[in-house]
């Protein structure tokens, strides 16, 4: 899930062991983190990742393969020399936070902010896709953490049981988003899960007012891939909610779930668009209505009808009056694009993570994408899967968006040190956030696969060199893929 991004406010509304001793506490490593004035009624203003209220973005950073996969949230809290260690809190379910870690829980695999119950401090929801019940092992629920208890105390929900297609099998929480559904000020929370065992896909949302979860059904074929975004595609003053599935025989398909106002989401409708596995929210020309970027990794899931390129793309849908799902005002950007880096290749997974930010400024937002599956050539040796990342500068045009240029990164290119290897899937993960609480736009990437699974992150700030984020940083466990789940 990446929060909705306005360019206005650089971080998004939203889809990386500690050097430094961690005191655990109900759960959490320990720090006293201060209050803020309690936030005046009216619409939801963006949220930042600023869980301390100490000017500086925090990096969020799930480890859903942590500890036998049961899974943790790590938050490194900003700095000015980025995010840091200093502070770290580990989020387990133990202690005051709901639930227990067991073996599968995947808690972590989704992470999203905002603000739940009004009171202006950042609230944190985590999905655990395998979570159990006592009926179903794989019904998943999504967990709600409030900043006024320091990310230590919260609740969950799941799905319901009233539908005879068994939602207990839905895998809730394998992605999950927030945004102002309702109008009311308050952030809702959105979870959505794969589905097992015939089951098909599910979303569950729930009204932050009045905590009602409501049940709906997202495809009646199970899924391999789903990912989940909230914005207000139509400028209505209510947040809307979009869907990005791959179904189990490969086929990609989006869906909007458009708000009625005080009622909610009304059922979906098919976005006449390539779909596939990534999808970030936000208004990229500022004309206020929320659009989206969809990753489009593997070719051969997006529908002949909307083409699809070797090597993988992204494709930008503009909101409109009506929001999403009628035909146009889309724009694909692949590595076969004039002005984009790099050799498209098959396998290079260009697409995988997305996220939309302003990186230079210009009140435009730009596209960050990775490719974990492009391979590297330094000194005549070729490394598999090392992986890279593309910047997407995008301009306005009068008929909507375009290409302004493009950035190629990787390990061992601009500032980042290091040299890709075999397997390291640079680009896992994507995000960015003002860490410096300077107002610049700072990087971080994820190489899932470095160091033989250990995975690590890439801080990149907007100016000077990178700098690693690894397992000692962000206090994760061997073997965990630290870099799969990043957001600020």
């Amino acid at each position: 899930m990446i929060r909705r991004t306005r360019a206005e406010h650089t971080p998004a509304r939203q889809r990386a062991r500690v050097a430094a001793a961690v005191v655990a506490m109900t759960g959490i490593g320990c720090l006293t983190w201060p209050g803020a004035a309690h936030a005046a009624p009216g619409p939801a203003q963006a949220t930042r990742s600023d869980f301390n209220n100490d000017i500086f973005d925090d990096l969020i950073v799930g480890v859903p393969d942590a500890s036998s996969a049961a899974g943790q949230v790590s938050i490194l809290p900003g700095s000015v020399s980025g995010p840091s260690n200093t502070g770290l809190k580990i989020i387990t379910q133990s202690g005051s936070v709901p639930g227990s870690p067991e073996t599968g829980d995947r808690f972590g695999a989704d992470v999203a902010y905002g603000d739940v119950d009004g009171d202006g401090l950042t609230d944190l929801a985590v999905g655990s896709p395998g979570e159990a019940d006592s009926v179903f092992k794989e019904r998943g629920n999504v967990t709600v953490l409030t900043g006024s208890s320091q990310l230590a105390q919260g609740d969950y929900f799941t799905t319901a049981d009233d539908d005879p297609r068994n939602p207990g099998k839905a895998r809730l929480g394998t992605a999950v988003a927030m945004g102002d559904i309702t109008g009311d000020g308050l952030d809702d929370v959105i979870g959505v899960g794969l589905g097992s065992a015939g089951s098909g896909g599910w979303l569950v949302w729930r009204d932050s007012a009045t905590k009602k979860a409501t049940t709906l059904r997202l495809t009646f074929e199970d899924l391999n891939h789903v990912d989940v975004a909230a914005g207000d595609f139509n400028g209505d003053g209510f947040d809307d909610v979009a869907v990005t599935t791959v179904d189990r025989y490969g086929q990609a398909r989006a869906y909007e779930y458009p708000s009625a106002g005080r009622t909610g989401l009304t059922h979906a409708m098919a976005i006449q668009m390539g779909a596939g596995r990534s999808i970030a929210a936000g208004d990229i020309n500022q004309d206020g209505r929320d659009d989206i970027v969809i990753g489009q990794p593997v070719p051969a899931e997006t529908a002949p009808a909307y083409g699809g390129t070797t090597g993988g793309q992204v494709t930008v849908k503009l909101g409109q009056d009506y929001g999403l799902y009628y035909r146009g005002h889309t724009t694909a950007i692949s590595q076969t694009t004039p002005n984009v880096p790099g050799e498209a290749v098959e396998g290079d997974a260009m697409g995988t993570s997305v996220d939309l930010r302003d990186l230079n400024g210009d009140n435009t937002l730009d596209i960050i994408t990775g490719l974990p599956g492009k391979e590297s050539t330094v000194n005549g040796v070729t490394s598999a899967d090392a992986g890279s990342v593309l910047l997407l500068n995008l301009t306005t045009t009068p008929d909507g968006i375009a290409l302004k240029n493009a950035t190629g990164l990787s390990q061992g290119t601009g500032g980042i040190g290091g040299g890709g290897e075999s397997g390291d899937q640079f680009g896992t993960a994507v995000t960015a956030g003002d860490f410096t609480g300077n107002g610049t736009t700072g990087l971080v990437l994820g190489a899932a696969g470095e160091n033989n699974g250990d995975g690590t992150t890439v801080y990149r700030p907007a100016t000077g060199p990178a700098s690693f984020l690894g397992k000692g940083v962000a206090g994760t466990p061997t073997g965990s893929r630290l870099g799969s789940v990043l957001t600020s």
